[in-house]
C-alpha cells in the first residue's frame, strides 16, 4: 500500500509539473515528467527519460525525431553496420564486454537488416528465380530428369521467396559451431549467438549489394553467376570476424587463431549446404507423392543384360 501510494503521489507531480509548465516549445523541468523525481543532470537517475522535453509537433517530429531513432551518428542502425564493416570482431567484443549504450541491439539489428534486404529482393524476385530455372533440366527427357526440374523449380520458388529464412533458421546451429571452436577464447553460447545475429545482419546487406548490380542488369548470366559467388564476401567476412573475436584468447599463435577463423567459416558452409541437400530431398518424398508419374522406371532385366552384351 504505501508503494502505491508513492508511486500515486511521484506520478501527479509529474503531470502538474506538466500542467504547469508553459506550452510552445523546448522546456527543461525541475522535475522528472515520466516518473517525479528531481532532476540533476540532462536525463533522470531513476528512469532515464530526457530532461529537455520538447512539445511534439510535425516538423520536430519529421526533421529530429525520426532522423534520430535510426540515423544517429553516434548511436543506431547506421553506426553500428559502419562499425560492423570496419571493425567487426572488435565491435562484438566491446559489446559483450558491456559497452552497449551506442550500439544497435543485436536481435533488431538482425531482423531490421534481413527484412530491409528481404524488401529489396522481392522487386526482382521473378528475374532472379528465371534465371536460376534456366540452368536446370528441363522435363524433357527422362522421367528422372523431370523429376529434377520440378524439385528444383519448388526449392528455388520457396528460397525466393523466402530468401533469407534458411539463415534465420540455421542461425542456432551456426552460433553451436562458432562456440565449439570459440569457447577456449571465454565466450559462452549465448554470446556467440548474438555473435551471429550482428554478423548475420551485416551478410545479408553484403551480399545483396552483391547481387544488386546482377539484379538491375536482369541479365539471366549475370544473375546465376553473381548469385554463386555470394559464397565468397561471405567467407572472407566471417574468417575476418572471427579471427577478430579470437584475438580475446592471447594463448593462441596467430596461425591457430586463423587457422580456428577458417574452419568456423568453412563449416558454417558445410551446414548451410548440408541443410539444402535436406530441404531438396524433403521436396523430392513430397513431389513423388503428389506426382507418381515422376516416379524413375525400373529397367528390365533382360535389357539390361542384352545391353551389357
Amino acid at each position: 500500500m504505501l508503494l502505491d501510494y508513492s508511486t500515486q503521489l511521484t506520478a501527479l507531480v509529474a503531470v502538474d509539473a506538466l500542467e504547469s509548465a508553459p506550452s510552445g516549445g523546448p522546456q527543461a523541468h525541475h522535475a522528472c515528467l515520466d516518473c517525479g523525481a528531481a532532476l540533476t543532470d540532462k536525463f533522470c537517475a531513476h528512469c532515464g527519460q530526457p530532461a529537455d522535453t520538447h512539445r511534439i509537433t510535425l516538423k520536430h517530429l519529421l526533421l529530429h525525431d525520426l532522423p534520430h531513432s535510426v540515423w544517429h551518428v553516434d548511436k543506431g542502425l547506421v553506426y553500428t553496420f559502419y562499425q560492423m564493416l570496419t571493425r567487426p570482431g572488435l565491435t562484438i567484443r566491446g559489446y559483450l564486454a558491456g559497452q552497449r549504450t551506442r550500439q544497435f541491439r543485436p536481435v533488431s539489428y538482425l531482423l531490421l537488416l534481413v527484412g530491409l534486404s528481404a524488401l529489396v529482393m522481392s522487386a526482382f524476385q521473378f528475374d532472379l528465380q528465371q534465371a536460376m530455372l534456366s540452368s536446370q533440366p528441363t522435363s524433357a527427357g527422362s522421367p528422372s530428369m523431370g523429376l529434377m526440374s520440378v524439385v528444383m523449380e519448388r526449392y528455388l520458388s520457396t528460397t525466393m521467396k523466402h530468401p533469407y529464412l534458411m539463415q534465420l533458421v540455421l542461425m542456432p546451429l551456426n552460433a553451436l559451431v562458432a562456440w565449439w571452436l570459440l569457447k577456449r577464447a571465454g565466450y559462452n553460447y549465448a554470446e556467440i549467438l548474438l555473435a551471429n545475429c550482428f554478423i548475420g545482419g551485416t551478410l545479408t546487406v553484403i551480399n545483396l549489394a552483391v547481387m544488386l548490380p546482377a539484379l538491375l542488369a536482369g541479365n539471366p548470366a549475370f544473375l546465376k553467376s553473381a548469385s554463386q559467388l555470394v559464397f565468397i564476401p561471405t567467407l572472407i567476412y566471417s574468417f575476418w570476424v572471427h579471427a577478430q573475436l579470437l584475438q580475446a584468447a592471447p594463448t593462441f599463435t596467430a596461425v591457430r587463431r586463423y587457422s580456428r577463423a577458417l574452419g568456423i567459416s568453412l563449416l558454417q558452409i558445410v551446414v548451410l549446404l548440408l541443410a539444402a541437400m535436406v530441404c531438396i530431398i524433403v521436396l523430392t518424398v513430397q513431389v513423388l507423392n503428389e506426382r507418381p508419374d515422376l516416379r524413375p522406371k525400373a529397367v528390365p532385366k533382360k535389357a539390361t543384360a542384352a545391353a551389357t552384351r
